[in-house]
């Protein structure tokens, strides 16, 4: 094991969760009435553009061919159709959903299931010949389905418009970032498209990204499509990426009326989108409300909820008089989380009930200045619905206007985007962040960990110490959260690390914090590695150490190896000057000899800033063909010298004997691998769900000790105790071929499983304690193993590799 001089500054890293619980599919915990909180539901994930026909009552797809029954439920596939994955990853999916045919005026329901609460889909009017549309986002069951109900016998027609993940690892389509209302198309004036009527069956292109706000690299848009339409037929719009085959979609327009419908656009590489029309002539106008990034760059994921947040004609509110402007609360109401919690906007189905006159309405964040957009038009007595997708204000209200004579609205929520909240630490003075402190202080340092309010209640905050088992402490979702960072007063570089964990265990954020204590080394005392008469492996490491210091991070040693212990005999090797610790070369010692070594010492000292040289007293080893751990051979010979005694060289076999390339060794195995050797397995088919069986161990002179875990792997994720796709492994320490020999004990003080970026790690904590004439020694060691989600795996030392 190639060991460093001094403390290094840890690397930043995830942290393990131990004790948290495996996430359930987010649509099968969609179980509360709409008037509870629905955090529960988890983190959702990001959005996947995808496109297809579920659902057509009439032609007989999605295997229903007679018209909806009113108030029944029908349940409908989705996964494994229209380019929705079967397997596992599906949170919820974005439908636009079509009615007509209908008798009278009624309500599209949506649910996951029939033990979860349904959500409003689309509200119709009775007009027998016309098609209404509006795009809902409904979540989707363990099943891969969902359930779907009309008010009264309808035609009914579902068009996907994409999905979004239950988990948000190894993803090619990214987050949603809402836009301030912006209009980006209005061919009456010739915005973003040219100033001309749209005839039926003609397509225009539109440029989104590149402008409005819009990166190039955005995978999709959420846009609201505005037919204005002055003919006495009806139409359909249909959005698809440019340059792609035009799917089947269809959103509805009616007659003589201008209507709005919202969509979520997968758009082509350039980033423009295609606006098909049918049927009908008609002038159109497009509001932006949001994009989706590319994979792996910032954005917030979705949630899906169920609630009702608003209704004019409830107790204590009143309808909207014409013109009127009104705030609305809308965070910590029905379940959505509350502002700071890293929400970033919402979904919300926008309700009509009986227009007071022809008229529309606008929806955006309150404390922003109006954009000129509209969320939907209606007509008098109407009843129309439209999906809407707004930024939330810094208060969590939004604001409603209405342009019509005085109307009623219904506002129920379909989902929240959030963006999880990075955790924040802070240390009192003088020990900031990179700091180096020249001084140890004589108490630990008190330092926090600090995270705003959770997007969802089953989220932890995990926070670990010099790489040390992380503490969890759950995360509220109405106000910040705090935990306790206790950082040792010792030499040396300490490191903070903390993460907001998911309620599976998977990291959605970290962030890292480190300071330096001491480096003033001018005057201490130079400690061995191994204590001076020792045994040492022949082909071992030898280095010094500043007693009740630490070397700073520039300070180099040289190693020189004599047969003398006379300082003027020439030596048998000089090492070269190097911040590592320097290897004896093989060959160069005779095994059962006495040797001689010191090593010279420079760099900076934290004590006044200058480049010092130091050389340390001379130290006698005796040479060994057994690799013997230096730290169990040096506390070793300290017990022996305590009794005046010396340990024979058998003494260092039986207990401090290591049998691999490395000083805290790892002994390789794998059900796919008959060999002792890193294993590495490329997935034959991607997406295929793959499982292996893993274990390392750790062999001294004196016993044996091991962990084991099952693995799962499909090219995007690989996972043990956490589940996934319907899978779920285990992880075991210190059983199965563990042994030790008495008087010798061993102890697992750690056995955890942790996921960060689609890599799982399972990692063993174990101390062994051996006696010598009536006294002990304790060492403490950590190995693990990391399995990437190709398979390949890993195994090293410590929590992560």
């Amino acid at each position: 094991m190639r060991t460093l001089l001094h403390a290094p500054r840890p690397r930043k890293r995830s942290i393990a969760a131990a004790t948290l619980g495996a996430l359930a599919l987010v649509g099968s915990l969609l179980v509360a009435t709409p008037a509870q909180a629905i955090n529960d539901t988890g983190t959702g994930g990001v959005f996947v553009p995808a496109s297809g026909r579920v659902l057509d009552t009439k032609a007989g797809t999605g295997g229903f061919s007679t018209p909806m029954e009113a108030g029944k439920y029908r349940t409908i596939k989705i996964a494994g159709v229209a380019g929705i994955p079967d397997d596992g990853t599906v949170g919820a999916v974005s439908l636009n959903a079509t009615v007509s045919g209908n008798p009278s005026a009624g309500t599209l329901f949506g649910r996951p299931d029939a033990d979860t609460s349904r959500t409003t889909m689309l509200i119709y009017n009775a007009n027998t010949g016309e098609y209404v549309s509006n795009t809902a986002i409904v979540a989707v069951s363990a099943a891969g389905t969902i359930q779907v109900s009309t008010e009264t016998a309808s035609r009914l027609i579902l068009d996907v418009q994409g999905y979004y993940t239950a988990n948000t690892d190894g993803l090619t389509a990214g987050g949603f970032v809402p836009v301030a209302g912006k209009r980006i198309v209005d061919t009456r004036s010739g915005l973003g498209a040219p100033k001309a009527l749209l005839a039926p069956g003609k397509s225009v292109d539109i440029q989104v990204t590149g402008a409005n706000g819009v990166p190039a690299s955005a995978s999709g848009a959420v846009v609201n499509l505005l037919p204005i339409n002055s003919t006495a037929s009806d139409g359909y719009l249909t959005p698809y990426a440019t340059g792609t085959t035009r799917p089947d979609n269809a959103l509805h327009y009616a007659p003589s009326v201008n209507t709005s419908i919202q969509a979520q656009v997968q758009l082509s590489s350039s980033g423009k989108m295609t606006i098909y029309n049918g049927s009908s002539t008609i002038n159109l106008v497009i509001d932006l409300q949001g994009y989706f990034t590319a994979g792996g760059t910032t954005g917030a994921t979705f949630t899906p909820g169920v609630g009702r947040v608003f209704d004019s004609r409830a107790t204590g509110n009143t309808i909207l008089a014409k013109n009127e402007t009104r705030a609305i609360s809308v965070a910590g109401q029905a379940g959505v989380p509350v502002m700071g919690s890293g929400i970033t906007a919402v979904v919300l189905t926008l309700s009509v009930v009986h227009g007071g006159s022809d008229g529309r309405a606008s929806v955006w964040a309150n404390g922003t200045t109006q954009p000129d957009t509209t969320s939907i038009n209606f007509q008098t007595d109407e009843i129309r619905t439209n999906t809407v997708t707004v930024a939330l204000g810094a208060n969590g209200k939004i604001n409603l206007n209405n342009v019509a004579e005085a109307t009623n609205y219904v506002i129920d929520v379909q989902g929240w985007y959030s963006t999880p909240n990075v955790p924040i630490m802070s240390c009192p003075a003088p020990y900031a962040a990179d700091a180096t402190v020249a001084t140890i202080p004589a108490n630990d340092v008190k330092c926090t960990a600090k995270v705003a309010a959770a997007a969802s209640s089953d989220q932890v905050l995990a926070v670990s110490i010099d790489g040390g088992a992380a503490v969890n402490t759950a995360a509220a979702s109405t106000a910040a959260t705090m935990a306790a960072a206790t950082v040792p007063a010792t030499a040396g570089a300490h490191t903070i690390d903390a993460a907001l964990l998911a309620g599976d265990g998977t990291v959605l954020n970290t962030s890292t914090y480190s300071f330096f204590l001491g480096g003033a080394w001018d005057n201490a005392v130079l400690d061995p590695s191994t204590a001076s008469g020792a045994e040492v492996y022949d082909e071992g490491y030898l280095q010094v150490s500043p007693h009740g210091e630490a070397f700073p991070s520039d300070v180099q040693q040289r190693l020189t190896i004599s047969s003398s212990a006379d300082p003027d005999a020439a030596p048998l090797y000089q090492s070269g000057w190097d911040t590592d610790a320097s290897p004896i070369p093989a060959g160069l010692l005779v095994d059962g000899q006495t040797y001689f070594w010191h090593s010279d010492v420079t760099g900076t000292t934290n004590a006044t800033g200058a480049t010092i040289t130091r050389t340390s007293p001379m130290y006698s080893f005796i040479a060994s063909p057994d690799k013997v751990d230096s730290a169990c051979a040096s506390a070793l010979y300290g017990l022996a010298q305590e009794q005046s005694a010396v340990p024979t060289a058998q003494e260092y076999i039986d207990n401090c004997t290591v049998t691999s390339d490395s000083e805290s060794p790892t002994y390789l195995s794998s059900d796919e691998s008959s060999t002792q050797s890193t294993v590495k397995t490329q997935m034959k088919a991607a997406g295929t769900v793959r499982t292996k069986t893993l274990w390392s161990g750790a062999p001294g002179g004196s016993y044996y000790i091991e962990h084991r875990a099952k693995f799962f792997y499909d090219g995007a994720n690989a996972w043990s105790t956490t589940k996934m796709r319907g899978k779920v492994g285990w992880h075991q320490c210190g059983k199965n071929g563990s042994w030790v020999v008495w008087p010798a004990s061993t102890k697992v003080t750690a056995c955890g499983d942790y996921r960060t970026k689609g890599n799982d790690y399972s990692y063993m904590s174990w101390s062994f304690n051996i006696g010598y004439k009536g006294k002990g020694i304790t060492t403490n060691h950590t190995i693990h193993i990391h399995v990437r989600p190709s398979g390949e795996a890993l195994y090293g030392n410590g929590i992560t590799g």
